[in-house]
């Protein structure tokens, strides 16, 4: 099952297609259907566009294809808009997305956070970007540029900082021009096998607010922003799970441009 828009006139009829009968949990995968902002928590997808399943009916799967619609915002999610709210945020304001496990869909209620089961559960890093919509947020694909707003490697230089953790925060520039934007975030479940970095990827849906003033880059596209050659995606032997502290993991960066702090 996959969203086509002419069936997403609402956020009712993406909840009476997705939630049947119920939901069951699958441990390990996860995506960011739920966001906080300055410490109010949505419900699921308000502000998140929804994403469709993979094609066993699975949400939230990881993706290792870094050419395809998904990377833009997961699956489907450059369809979805028309059903999504718009989040109004001052820029220089937090902004979060909880991480929720992978589901399949098998009754008519989202599920609550569970800290047994729930959060980031793959170490690796995470990302932010933005991109500002050129006219209609709702109808914008994410086929413009986007500007990187956060990074998170590994601190320590052994432990990836993200592990572990019930959401992702990261703060909007203060200097972000005001103007409605996709907020897209990325986790990566690091390998050193080639092709198997797995990517989790969801887009939020914001109304900036503020001064402005800033002139936000360097700018990427999405998709074929990435190189999955990349060794900050196929991540070299010597700094995957390494035993103890090292420089070379310490001075990780994520794939893409520079991040940009207004």
């Amino acid at each position: 099952m996959r969203f086509a828009p002419q069936r997403l006139n609402s956020l009712a009829s993406v909840l009476s297609l997705l939630l049947l009968q119920g939901v069951e949990q699958v441990d390990g995968h996860y995506g960011f259907p739920v966001v906080v902002i300055n410490g109010v928590v949505s419900e699921w997808w308000q502000y998140v566009r929804p994403v469709g399943p993979d094609d066993y009916g699975n949400y939230f799967q990881p993706l290792l294809d870094y050419t395809g619609e998904p990377q833009v915002c997961g699956i489907d999610g450059t369809k979805t808009g028309s059903i999504t709210g718009t989040a109004k945020v001052e820029a220089g304001s937090t902004i979060g997305f909880i991480a929720f496990s992978a589901i399949v869909v098998t009754a008519p209620v989202w599920p609550t956070f569970n800290e047994s089961t729930d959060g980031i559960r793959h170490e690796g890093p995470g990302q932010a970007y933005m991109s500002k919509a050129p006219a209609d947020l709702e109808s914008y694909t994410g086929d413009g540029e986007w500007f990187k707003i956060w990074s998170s490697g590994s601190s320590d230089g052994q432990h990836w900082d993200t592990y572990r953790k019930a959401e992702l925060n990261f703060t909007i520039p203060k200097t972000t021009p005001p103007g409605k934007y996709l907020v897209r975030v990325e986790h990566f479940n690091i390998s050193p096998i080639y092709g198997q970095t797995q990517q989790y990827i969801n887009c939020a849906q914001v109304e900036v607010t503020g001064p402005g003033g800033g002139t936000p880059g360097p700018t990427i596209k999405f998709p074929g922003g990435y190189d999955p050659k990349d060794s900050s995606i196929w991540l070299p032997n010597a700094l995957y799970q390494p035993q103890k502290p090292t420089e070379l993991l310490k001075n990780y960066k994520g794939p893409g441009p520079e991040v940009w702090t207004g």
